[in-house]
C-alpha cells in the first residue's frame, strides 16, 4: 500500500527498497510567503484526490556558491516533509530528524537520504523535513510577536504533524524519537524545553548540540545590521523579493564565518526561558535523552577557516575578561601538553560550543529522565564519498559532524556500532551502555576499532570551565551580532 491518508489529503509514496516505502514533499504548513512571511506556520490547505508524494520538497533559501547536483531547488515555499517506513509496518517507533547547518543552509536529507536505513534494519517509520533557515526563520522583527524563533515554530509544526498523522504511515504516535544533530541538535535541546511539545516527545537523541539561543541585544543588533543591509524597514520586510532577504543576509556574512550568527531568540511562545535551565526545572521530566559529541569539534571549522583559532584569545576575553581568560587557556595547557598553540585553541573552540553545554544538559536532564552520553572519536563517516572532504580526511577524525552518516546509514566497524545504539535507543529507550548521572558520569566512547565505556571522560574540560557561566555569541566578530 502505498497511498496514505493525512488530514489534508491522501498521498502516493514509492517503493524505494525492498520493502521499504517513501512519501517525499508532503506540505506540513502553507507557503510561508506574502503575508506569511516571518510569522509562526499555519495548516497546509486541503486537496481533493491522491497527491504524488515522489519528488523531495524544496530546500529553504540558503547560501549556497554553486548549485549541487541532484539538490531540489531553493525556494521560500519549503515547509514540506518525507516519510519513510517498512511496507505494511504498524505502530512502529518513530524517528523525527532535524537536519543541521548553522540554522542557514541544510535541508531533511542531509547525512539521513531517506532513512531507509532505519527503516529496513529496526523497522523505524522516518521523518525528515525543511524549515526556514537564515533570516526568514530567526529575524527578529521589532514589535511583531512571536518573532526570532520563526525556524523553531516550523519545527514544532513538523512534530505536531506527525504526532497527527504518522499512524497511517504505520507509525506510533506515542513513540516519537527526535533527533538532530548540530543545529538539529540544539534544535532538540529547544524542543524538549518549548511548552508547545508537551506530551509529544518520547525520546530525544542530540549529536553535537546543547544550546545556543540570541540574547535580546544581539538580536536587535542583528536586525539593525540586516534592515541596513536590505535598505528598507522593518514595515515593509513583506513587500521586497525573497532572493534580496538571502542577500541581505549574505551581505553580513557567509559560510563559515556567518556560523552561529542565526539562531532562536526566547520569543515568549515557542521558547519562554533558556532552554538548559527550564529542562533543569523539569520542562522534560520522564524524557530520555542520549547526548553525543565529538572530541574533535571545530577541526571542521579551522579547516573551513584556517584563522578560526585565532578567534579563540579574543572571544574569550570578550566573555571573561583577560584574566579568567588566561587562566583558562593554561588550564587547557596543562591538560593537553601534546598540543601547539593553534590545535590548543581549537579544542577550546570545540569545548566552548559543543561539550560544555551538552554536559550541563545532561546533568540539568538526568535529574528527572534516564541518560545516556557518549563521545565520538572515529573517522568522519562518509568523507571518502564526498569530493570537498574526501582530500583532508584524515584530518577531520573526530570532527564536528563525524559521526552523523554513521549513525544513519550504519555500515561496518563503528559505523554499524552507532548505528545500532540509536536504533536501540528509538526502539527499546537504551542504547546499550551504563546510563549518565552526576555521581559516576559514566559514557561510551566510539574509536577504532571499537566503542569502549569511560568513568567521567569529561572530567577536565567540566572543570576548566566550572563557574564560568556567558551568553555565547558568533565565533567570528561581526557588527551584527555584538
Amino acid at each position: 500500500m502505498t497511498v496514505a491518508q493525512t488530514a489534508y489529503g491522501k498521498v502516493r509514496g514509492t517503493p524505494i527498497a525492498d520493502g521499504v516505502v517513501t512519501w517525499r514533499g508532503i506540505p506540513y504548513a502553507r507557503p510561508p510567503t506574502g503575508g506569511l512571511r516571518l510569522r509562526p506556520p499555519e495548516p497546509p490547505a486541503r486537496w481533493a484526490g491522491v497527491r504524488e508524494a515522489t519528488a523531495w520538497g524544496t530546500r529553504a533559501l540558503q547560501p549556497e556558491p554553486e548549485p549541487e547536483p541532484g539538490l531540489p531547488p531553493m525556494d521560500e515555499d519549503c515547509l514540506y516533509l518525507t516519510v519513510t517506513a517498512p511496507a505494511g509496518a504498524a505502530s512502529r517507533p518513530v524517528l523525527f530528524w532535524i537536519h543541521g547547518g548553522g540554522y542557514e543552509t541544510g535541508h531533511g536529507a542531509d547525512q539521513a537520504g531517506d532513512g531507509a536505513a532505519f527503516a529496513a534494519s529496526h523497522g523505524l517509520v522516518v521523518v525528515t523535513f525543511n524549515y526556514r533557515l537564515g533570516a526568514l526563520g530567526f529575524l527578529d522583527v521589532e514589535g511583531e510577536r512571536p518573532t526570532g524563533a520563526l525556524g523553531l515554530h516550523d519545527q514544532i509544526a513538523a512534530l505536531h504533524w506527525t504526532r497527527a498523522n504518522i499512524a497511517n504511515f504505520g507509525g506510533d504516535p506515542a513513540q516519537i524519537t527526535v533527533y538532530g544533530l548540530s543545529a538539529g541538535g540544539k534544535t532538540v535541546t529547544n524542543l524538549l524545553a518549548s511548552p508547545l511539545t508537551k506530551g509529544v516527545i518520547r525520546r530525544a537523541a542530540e549529536s553535537s548540540g546543547g544550546d545556543h539561543l540570541k540574547s535580546r541585544q544581539q538580536a536587535q543588533t542583528l536586525a539593525g545590521r540586516f534592515f541596513r543591509e536590505l535598505g528598507t524597514t522593518p514595515e515593509r520586510i513583506r513587500a521586497v523579493p525573497a532572493r534580496d532577504i538571502l542577500d541581505a543576509q549574505m551581505a553580513i556574512a557567509t559560510p563559515p564565518r556567518s556560523s552561529w550568527i542565526w539562531r532562536p531568540s526566547i520569543d515568549g511562545t515557542a521558547l519562554t526561558a533558556h532552554p538548559v535551565a527550564a529542562i533543569a526545572d523539569g520542562a522534560a521530566a520522564g524524557i530520555p535523552l542520549l547526548a553525543q559529541t565529538c572530541s574533535r569539534e571545530c577541526a571542521y571549522y579551522a579547516l573551513l577557516a584556517p584563522d578560526a583559532a585565532e578567534q579563540a584569545d579574543r572571544v574569550l576575553e570578550e566573555y571573561f575578561g583577560a584574566q579568567a581568560r588566561d587562566k583558562l587557556l593554561a588550564a587547557y595547557a596543562a591538560n593537553h601538553p601534546d598540543l601547539d598553540e593553534g590545535s590548543l585553541r581549537v579544542a577550546v573552540m570545540s569545548d566552548e560550543r559543543y561539550v560544555v553545554r551538552t554536559g550541563r544538559l545532561t546533568d540539568a536532564q538526568s535529574a528527572h529522565a534516564p541518560v545516556w552520553r557518549s563521545r565520538y572519536d572515529g573517522p568522519y563517516t562518509g568523507a571518502s564519498e564526498d569530493p570537498a572532504l574526501a582530500p583532508s580526511e584524515k584530518l577531520l577524525d573526530g570532527a564536528h559532524g563525524a559521526d552523523g552518516r554513521g549513525v544513519w546509514q550504519g555500515g561496518e566497524g563503528l559505523s554499524g556500532q552507532l548505528h545500532d545504539a540509536w536504533g536501540a535507543f528509538v526502539t527499546t529507550g537504551d542504547p546499550g551502555w551504563a546510563r549518565y548521572t552526576t555521581d559516576g558520569r559514566e559514557a561510551m566512547i566510539f574509536a577504532s576499532p571499537g566503542g569502549y565505556p569511560a568513568s567521567d571522560p569529561f572530567a577536565d574540560v567540566r572543570e576548566a570551565w566550572a563557574g564560568l557561566d556567558w551568553q555565547p555569541g558568533p565565533w567570528w566578530s561581526f557588527e551584527s551580532a555584538r
